[in-house]
């Protein structure tokens, strides 16, 4: 199984949300931009305000993360993604999780061909 790469640094964060292109809907969020690594990396967001306490903000960062990795081999390499939690997110299943991201990675053009 591939592990994710996980975009840790807050510069390369704020710069993915400042320069990125972006897809919503009701259960995520995605911002992509290119990077010169020629590898994706991932990051996670699920603020207070929009989900809550700390167990489902916790759950909604595990359904995403899981999600990603699961389907990171199908995502073209060099790009830094931030997946942001929305509130219609607490309560459903890892595969509505899976569904939004891969329908937000298609719209961006981001998934292999």
């Amino acid at each position: 199984m591939a592990s994710l790469i996980r975009l840790r640094h807050r510069k390369a964060i704020e710069r993915v949300l400042q320069e990125g292109r972006s897809w919503s809907n009701a259960l995520l969020k995605l911002k992509a931009a290119p990077n010169d690594l020629g590898v994706t990396r991932v990051a996670v967001i699920a603020g207070r305000r929009a989900i809550g306490k700390a167990v489902r903000r916790n759950r909604a960062k595990r359904l995403l993360r899981e999600a990603a990795r699961l389907h990171l081999h199908e995502i073209q390499p060099g790009w830094d993604l931030v997946l942001i939690a929305r509130p219609g997110l607490i309560g459903r299943k890892r595969q509505d999780a899976e569904a939004a991201l891969l329908e937000a990675l298609a719209q961006l053009g981001l998934l292999r061909e």
